[in-house]
């Protein structure tokens, strides 16, 4: 990533991501999963926050899983497995 001087909010993102990450997977193990309200909140302000921050990949994959649970579908596993793939990544930069 260019240093454009938003890398102090970048890490704070990361940061963030870390505890998204945490809090997503733990809801996979719980009644309701992914379609908790807070849980999909999570997921809908990545697509959007990622995406400021030149975390495409990020921002793409957390789209396929908000897109999903809006149409109160559920998210296949592997697009799920993928998500948490990419947020590990991102957050251990």
């Amino acid at each position: 990533m260019p240093d454009d001087g938003l890398e102090p909010l970048r890490r704070r993102f990361r940061a963030r991501c870390a505890d998204d990450l945490a809090a997503i997977e733990a809801g996979q193990l719980v009644a309701g999963g992914l379609a908790d309200p807070e849980l999909a909140s999570r997921i809908h302000r990545l697509v959007g926050l990622a995406g400021s921050f030149g975390y495409d990949a990020l921002s793409a994959l957390a789209r396929v899983l908000d897109d999903a649970l809006t149409a109160s579908e559920t998210p296949a596993a592997a697009d799920i497995d993928r998500l948490l793939q990419e947020m590990r990544r991102v957050a251990a930069l």
